[in-house]
């Protein structure tokens, strides 16, 4: 039987940062600030998921196999995150990067986004 090989983490993270985004529409589009542990969790939870893969994925390469590499790249993800991306992929580190980035950034995004549309479309408030 031939094994499959998926990286359920990644897809984790791809469905942590959509379900963020969805959940970010109907408080932009009512105006109103979210429970505070519900803001957290959609903005920290893309991110959250994301080093969960990056640890699962540096266990698998080898690289950055420090005991402390969750907490380093939670601490400095701006800079982990293309560093790991380009050691592990070379010239193609690039498109990891940059999706890895969307991902993180889909909530927020997603937020502007439905204020925007919001403000232009409903009442003024």
């Amino acid at each position: 039987m031939a094994s499959r090989t998926s990286d359920l983490t990644l897809t984790t993270a791809k469905i942590v940062a959509l379900s963020c985004s969805i959940a970010a529409i109907p408080y932009a589009l009512l105006r109103v600030a979210p429970h505070p542990f519900i803001g957290l969790m959609m903005q920290a939870g893309p991110l959250l998921a994301i080093v969960c893969w990056l640890q699962k994925d540096a266990r698998r390469t080898g690289v950055g196999s420090v005991l402390d590499f969750g907490y380093f790249a939670i601490t400095a993800w701006p800079v982990v995150i293309p560093w790991y991306a380009f050691t592990t992929r070379g010239g193609k580190g690039w498109r990891l990067t940059a999706g890895l980035f969307a991902l993180i950034a889909a909530p927020y995004v997603t937020w502007i986004l439905a204020t925007r549309l919001a403000s232009y479309f409903g009442p003024a408030v």
